[in-house]
């Protein structure tokens, strides 16, 4: 037996391969996001004992996907990540950070093709202020 299998699959057969983990008593490990020219590559990773099973699937920029927190509670914290860093929003999360999981100085900095990093660069605020990108406030910190 492999070690590791990668499954692809569309988004729509998501939540039922999920289901059936869970039905089956497979442990959810991870979410794994990659930047490609269609929008983010998902891995979904479970294991039970030795054989370890990735559901691959791609998704477009904006995409909204129903967490799956609700079988694996610990799922919220790769599911507001992913939201975070990829710009992939998960719906019905349990425990939902409301995108401020992590401060990041440009936003979803592992895809910058995200909805939220092309609304960022149309209000000129994509990019750390030490880049000259982000508006820097009139105020001087001697006075605050």
């Amino acid at each position: 037996m492999d070690p590791q299998v990668f499954i692809d699959i569309d988004l729509s057969q998501l939540r039922a391969r999920v289901e059936q983990y869970h039905a089956e008593g497979w442990r959810f490990v991870n979410i794994c996001g990659s930047t490609v020219p269609e929008g983010v590559e998902l891995l979904f990773s479970f294991s039970k004992g030795e054989p370890f099973e990735n559901l691959r699937l791609v998704v477009a920029n904006g995409t909204h996907i129903n967490s799956i927190s609700d079988l694996y509670l610990n799922s919220f914290f790769c599911e507001n990540e992913t939201h975070d860093l990829f710009g992939i929003t998960f719906d019905g999360i349990a425990i939902d950070f409301g995108g401020e999981f992590y401060t990041t100085s440009v936003p979803t900095p592992m895809n910058p093709a995200s909805v939220q990093a092309l609304e960022a660069l149309a209000n000129n605020t994509y990019g750390a202020a030490d880049y000259g990108a982000c508006p820097v406030p009139d105020t001087n910190p001697e006075e605050a």
